[in-house]
């Protein structure tokens, strides 16, 4: 029971924004996709001013100082007609997740980000989703900076605003987990101006009060009695209160448990000290208040790591208290990952985390659906 619990706890860890640095990454340029220039991904059925084809073609751009690596996806139609498209940039969550949304931490090759691309270009929606630095092609700089995050979300925007195919004025960004937290702070630091924002399964609570709650569970599901249980979140909350604070703490002192170990570790190593202190106690629900772009707040309701109760609702509470303009879907059937999970929420457990790309796993069609029509509707 001890080795699976802290299998689990590190599991947990991977999906929520825990792992970080370059312990976390998957080295740069591994795995990286063969390039290609306007390639046919997927046939759809020929119509009259509809989408026949999808093309994908390999861009470049650079954001701070690094060279970023991505693949646009967009739309060719029956009639060849010129028209400029919305599109969507991608921002993918924690950990050495790549453009597609896979990570040499989980098995498979089956990335949501991948499907979502050909699901709205197939619904006439370009999309420029791309490895953030220290991962697939692109390299890691040295350390992580929120603002790097940043300036890859702008760089972005920049490629598809200078497309010809590309509508430049309706760009949104859709900011996946911690990929949230990242396009909702550069609307705060004003350093994009999308024509909207998607965030999806994206928390409403501090990094912090997440990993707590996430490590608290596992911890209780593994049956380690309740003292033993409070001692550790007790001990875990001083841990990132110094953490947040910019202050490296003996993480062998922390938790009984290898697997909080190694995430404290990973919190505070010296490439991602900086990064961590600055989103740690980072409050979602205040930034949203000053957001002046319209939202959509997307969460599944089979979703483990983020909550749709204390994150999304909270999220959409926040906007509407603030006099944002923001859109509310729970799709009752869609996981972490948008894809779509028919197992009863109840029976499900961290062990499913590790499902999450197997092949044949298809996106969640409410979300498809939400996604599209809210992006045509703005």
């Amino acid at each position: 029971m001890h080795q699976g619990m802290v299998k689990r706890l590190a599991q947990g860890a991977l999906m929520t924004g825990l792992c970080l640095g370059a312990s976390c990454a998957s080295g740069g340029n591994a795995n990286a996709p063969a390039p290609a220039e306007n390639s046919p991904v997927e046939q759809v059925q020929p119509e009259e001013g509809r989408v026949v084809e999808v093309l994908e073609e390999e861009v470049r751009f650079e954001a701070a100082n690094t060279t970023v690596f991505g693949t646009l996806t967009r739309p060719r139609f029956a009639d060849d007609a010129a028209q400029a498209v919305p599109a969507v940039v991608l921002v993918a969550g924690s950990g050495p997740t790549d453009r597609n949304w896979e990570s040499p931490l989980l098995p498979g090759e089956n990335g949501s980000a991948r499907l979502l691309a050909r699901a709205l270009g197939e619904q006439g929606i370009a999309v420029l989703r791309y490895d953030k630095r220290a991962t697939g092609q692109t390299a890691f700089p040295g350390d992580l900076r929120w603002e790097d995050y940043l300036a890859e979300i702008a760089g972005a925007l920049g490629v598809l605003s200078a497309h010809e195919a590309i509508d430049a004025g309706r760009l949104f960004v859709a900011g996946h987990s911690e990929g949230g937290a990242h396009a909702l702070r550069a609307l705060q630091e004003e350093a994009i101006a999308p024509a909207g924002v998607m965030l999806l399964a994206a928390a409403g609570r501090p990094l912090s009060e997440v990993i707590v709650g996430q490590v608290e569970a596992q911890l209780q599901g593994a049956n380690i009695e309740a003292s033993r249980v409070q001692a550790e979140v007790a001990n875990l909350r001083r841990a990132l209160a110094s953490i947040a604070d910019g202050q490296k703490v003996r993480a062998s002192r922390v938790s009984l448990y290898p697997g909080v170990v190694q995430l404290v570790e990973a919190l505070q190593a010296e490439d991602s000290l900086q990064f961590s202190a600055a989103i740690l106690d980072w409050s979602p629900t205040q930034a949203i208040a000053g957001v002046k772009v319209p939202l959509l707040i997307l969460n599944g309701e089979k979703d483990l790591q983020v909550d749709p109760e204390l994150d999304a609702r909270a999220l959409a509470g926040a906007a509407r208290s603030a006099g944002v303009d923001a859109e509310l879907v729970i799709a009752p059937d869609a996981d972490h990952v948008l894809k779509h999970q028919p197992v009863a929420r109840e029976e499900l457990n961290a062990q499913h985390g590790l499902l999450y790309n197997q092949a044949g796993r298809t996106l969640d069609p409410q979300v498809v659906e939400a996604i599209v029509d809210w992006v045509q509707g703005h």
